[in-house]
């Protein structure tokens, strides 16, 4: 172990505490130069020959050097000595997100491939958005971010599950329970226009300087009363930025439907509106991706995290390490020192 290191330092918080010092100077002076009080008989001259033989006159001084030597040390730690001080700038990247997830009934429609198992396009947007939350915090064990996020979900209608936040933990979990309602034909389809304009909504009134919404869909805009285009134009007025992802195989899928006689399987080909989701996407200034993997579907998520970023500088801070515990400790051993010697060594006469 490198003692030297353990006492090294290049800052002290208190330096005005190292006055004391002075007055540990002082004490250690007036010990060196004060009389013995009282007397002390001895019977012969040979018996004080052999008591000053024994200990030299400056050995009687080594508690007083202890004693100020501890103090001294005390002194020291008390003024908080600091390793590595050093000053940074704390910055952060910080953004209004609305994250929109598709839950009609296609995306139960199984068509990604992992290595081992084939899971629904609705899992795989789950961890997805999953991945994406945790890169907006600064930790993976945070719960909060600094980037304020929020979750609406849509089909036939759309609906704001989680309000914009930065509890991550409210939001994952909401994320976690979002569920395909495949027992109400009625309720069907795919908002993609409200759910843009409740989105808009809800980011419109927002005092951060970037705004972006995250639109998930894998199909086409078949419900609602406003149309994706005019709802594209009304977040370009509010100065909001839409990426939009495509998810799903552009192949024939197999795609189980509720039917009197039960679920019934069904292949038919599914097509995504890409040419209007693009289009959403160019309006606003943002982007278009289509993913047809579990690859392609987390890069886009990825990039997306990657371009929305503001860079905000909230203040100065310092790194540092408390250096003031050895010092501390070494001058309470030196004052145990000082009270052992003159109990143990000097003051008991032969």
């Amino acid at each position: 172990m490198n003692l030297s290191g353990l006492f090294s330092f290049n800052a002290i918080m208190y330096p005005a505490a190292l006055l004391l010092l002075i007055g540990v100077l002082v004490l250690f002076i007036a010990e060196l130069f004060a009389r013995a009080p009282g007397a002390m008989s001895v019977s012969t001259g040979e018996t004080l020959a052999t008591i000053r033989g024994r200990h030299p006159g400056a050995f009687y001084r080594i508690p007083a050097l202890l004693r100020a030597v501890g103090l001294a040390l005390l002194v020291v730690a008390l003024a908080r000595p600091l390793q590595g001080l050093s000053p940074q700038k704390d910055k952060a990247d910080i953004v209004d997100v609305m994250l929109c997830v598709d839950l009609s009934q296609s995306m139960s429609v199984t068509d990604f491939r992992t290595r081992d198992t084939r899971m629904n396009r609705l899992e795989v947007t789950k961890e997805a958005v999953r991945d994406f939350i945790d890169s907006r915090k600064n930790r993976p064990s945070d719960r909060y971010g600094l980037d304020r996020l929020g979750l609406i979900l849509y089909a036939k209608y759309a609906w704001t599950q989680t309000p914009l936040t930065l509890d991550y933990a409210v939001l994952e979990r909401d994320l976690e329970n979002a569920e395909i309602n495949t027992r109400e034909q009625s309720k069907q389809g795919t908002a993609i226009g409200s759910a843009i304009g409740l989105a808009v909504s809800k980011l419109r009134k927002s005092e951060a300087k970037n705004k972006v919404i995250i639109l998930l869909t894998d199909g086409r805009n078949n419900e609602g009363e406003l149309d994706p285009l005019t709802a594209a134009q009304l977040a370009q007025e509010y100065g909001i930025r839409i990426y939009t992802i495509g998810a799903g195989s552009s192949d024939e899928v197999l795609v189980t439907s509720e039917t009197l006689f039960g679920p019934m399987p069904d292949i038919r080909r599914l097509p995504i509106d890409e040419e209007t989701l693009r289009q959403i996407a160019d309006i606003t200034g943002g982007r278009f991706y289509r993913a047809t993997d579990l690859e392609s579907l987390h890069g886009a998520y990825q990039e997306i995290n990657e371009l929305e970023t503001t860079e905000v500088e909230l203040g100065d801070y310092y790194e540092y390490k408390e250096a003031f515990m050895p010092w501390a400790a070494l001058g309470a051993v030196a004052l145990l020192a000082s009270v052992f010697t003159r109990r143990y060594r000097f003051e008991p006469i032969p």
